[in-house]
């Protein structure tokens, strides 16, 4: 007579396979994720640029900065465009942690200006993972 059922080793290959397709399923979720931030960090930083381009065509100078800032709404760049109502608000980056903020310099002559962003993947034509400059 035999057994009705599951041996033991039938089980562990199904729960193995269940495992790895978890696992498969969770990493391609996370780089979806950050492939996400950083097409959000690319239309924040145009943003930005935007924004001071307005700035620039009205004052004819930058905002200053007085060496490099971070950008978090509360800076003095952010602030500038805010007041002068030409953002309603300045955006920070999704994570916004570790090495992951936007960050402004104006040169000392205030025409000229860069931003720094970083991106976690290579996922964005014409820029690279990691630290990322944007001049005017």
């Amino acid at each position: 007579m035999r057994n009705k059922g599951f041996t033991l080793i039938e089980l562990l290959v199904v729960i193995a396979l269940i495992g790895l397709l978890a696992t498969i399923a969770l990493f391609s979720v996370d780089i979806t994720k950050s492939k996400s931030r950083d097409a959000r960090r690319v239309a924040d930083i145009k943003s930005i640029q935007e924004g001071l381009s307005m700035y620039y065509n009205e004052y004819s100078f930058y905002p200053d900065s007085e060496g490099q800032i971070e950008i978090d709404s509360n800076d003095i760049m952010s602030q500038v465009l805010i007041n002068n109502e030409i953002m309603f608000g300045v955006p920070i980056d999704p994570l916004n942690r570790e090495s992951y903020k936007y960050c402004y310099e104006s040169f000392s002559d205030q025409s000229d200006y860069e931003l720094i962003f970083y991106l976690e993947t290579n996922s964005i034509l014409n820029r690279v993972q990691g630290e990322n400059i944007i001049y005017p």
